[in-house]
């Protein structure tokens, strides 16, 4: 089995890096960005799923298995999709929690 190339690891870290800068914006820029990074995250999973296709038979063309027939890249941008999303999701999470904190920092101090 092949080893996953690096980029694969482009759009969930792209997407961490965006998040991180977009907390010294406004809050609005932050879930902006999360959304069209969930966004797209999504249209990298449909589209790695269409793209793989019909799996080939190995003993009508040549090559060891099934898995072998199948062209690679598109199973990568499904990956690169599926982690995208999962990290859309903790960061949706992570960003909850830290507007949570924020809130209760500003009513902390205003009382």
């Amino acid at each position: 089995m092949d080893i996953v190339p690096g980029y694969v690891f482009i759009l969930p870290a792209a997407i961490v890096v965006g998040w991180i800068l977009s907390w010294r914006g406004a809050r609005r820029v932050r879930w902006i960005l999360l959304s069209a990074a969930a966004v797209v995250s999504v249209l990298c999973t449909v589209i790695g799923w269409h793209a793989i296709g019909p799996p080939a038979d190995p003993r009508t063309v040549s090559c060891s298995s099934t898995w072998a027939c199948m062209d690679p890249r598109s199973l990568y941008l499904f990956a690169a999709g599926l982690l995208g999303f999962g990290c859309c999701s903790l960061l949706l999470i992570l960003a909850i929690v830290g507007e949570a904190i924020l809130i209760w920092r500003r009513r902390r101090i205003s009382d």
